[in-house]
């Protein structure tokens, strides 16, 4: 009986011996290259926030400064269209649609430092009106004619 209890005891010896060498070297492994370590301390600290990434800064568009201006239709037929331009410059932008006969509205129109337009009229019965080098910052009333 001895010898019996003596074998298990070899027998529980290594297998205890094996279970414990295998532990300590699952304990000692190098760590894979791509994987984090840290430490007990550094497991319990929050972990900080990403930095938000700066927003792109826009242009600002610099807005001309504008005018009120009086468009009083006083002519027997109704406007289509009213254009301006800047006075020697280039395109002119529509600045007021429809407007019939006998009545007038308020329009509000961007300038330049000068404040001098070109205007260009069309009527109803296909007639055109122009006027140039009219100054808007002054004047405020476009009166249009017969």
């Amino acid at each position: 009986m001895s010898e019996s209890w003596l074998k298990r005891s070899a027998l529980a010896a290594m297998f205890v011996g094996a279970i414990t060498a295998g532990a300590a070297y699952a304990q000692t492994a190098p760590a894979a290259p791509d994987a984090a370590q840290t430490s007990g301390d550094e497991a319990t600290k929050p972990k900080p926030k990403p930095k938000p990434k700066p927003k792109a800064a826009k242009p600002k568009e610099t807005k001309l400064p504008s005018v009120a201006v009086v468009v009083t239709n006083s002519r027997k037929v109704g406007l289509t269209e009213l254009d301006a331009a800047i006075s020697g410059h280039g395109d002119p932008v529509k600045i007021l649609g429809a407007l019939a006969a006998g009545k007038k509205v308020v329009i509000h129109v961007e300038h330049d430092k000068p404040c001098l337009f070109d205007l260009h009229g069309v009527f109803d019965d296909l007639t055109t009106t122009e006027e140039a080098s009219v100054d808007l910052c002054t004047e405020k009333k476009i009166n249009l004619i017969e």
